[in-house]
């Protein structure tokens, strides 16, 4: 069911609008903001998702005219040049600032939860081939990934290109000066610990070329 306006005010000599909901709770929007996320075909591209306005015509000072509540369902707002703008509720409420609002949408969007883990870590582990063919599989890798940070596959074949597969499979391979992809292999008077015969431990390839290390 979509959200009700009980009420709507211009606020701080119309910087700022306030919309009251029916189910009590408040939004307080900034005007610039409003004014930037303009929804009528002069400013918005619906196709796109995108703006039109261009930034040299957005007044960063800019107030309200006038606000007005059509039906509850919607908010107008003339600007000091006559342009009107109209706001769904539903629209509003998604975008709400309020902390609480903001903290749900970031559950939502970023999956924030993290397990730290010490020696007692039990690997979590996922067939390779189970996250090729199968979505749910996949899913569950990458949100894993994202919570504890390591993911054990297994059953990768031992063949020269199935790293190129899995990275395909979620997405593009980043070029680098390495090329795709990076063949480790022993090789004589080593100048890296990569191509020895020795053990290789967890580690972070060139962590400088990006600020956190991506996956």
């Amino acid at each position: 069911m979509s959200p009700g306006i009980q009420k709507v005010e211009a606020l701080d000599e119309g910087h700022f609008v306030c919309v009251k909901w029916e189910d009590g709770s408040e939004s307080s929007y900034p005007c610039v903001w409003l004014r930037d996320n303009c929804q009528c075909p002069l400013c918005f591209l619906p196709s796109a998702g995108a703006r039109r306005l261009l930034f040299e015509d957005l007044d960063v000072n800019i107030v309200v005219k006038q606000v007005a509540l059509a039906d509850r369902k919607k908010i107008s707002i003339t600007w000091p040049d006559e342009h009107t703008s109209e706001y769904e509720a539903e629209w509003l409420k998604k975008r709400c600032f309020s902390e609480e609002a903001r903290a749900v949408m970031r559950a939502d969007l970023f999956l924030p939860e993290c397990q730290y883990w010490g020696s007692d870590l039990q690997l979590p582990k996922i067939p390779f081939e189970e996250i090729m063919y199968s979505d749910e599989s996949a899913y569950k890798w990458l949100c894993t990934l994202k919570k504890v940070g390591i993911v054990l596959l297994t059953g990768a074949a031992t063949r020269q290109g199935e790293l190129i597969r899995l990275g395909h499979r979620i997405g593009f391979l980043r070029l680098t000066f390495y090329g795709p992809t990076w063949q480790v292999q022993d090789k004589a008077d080593a100048n890296n610990v990569a191509y020895t015969t020795g053990r290789l431990c967890f580690h972070t390839d060139y962590p400088v070329l990006q600020h956190p290390p991506g996956v």
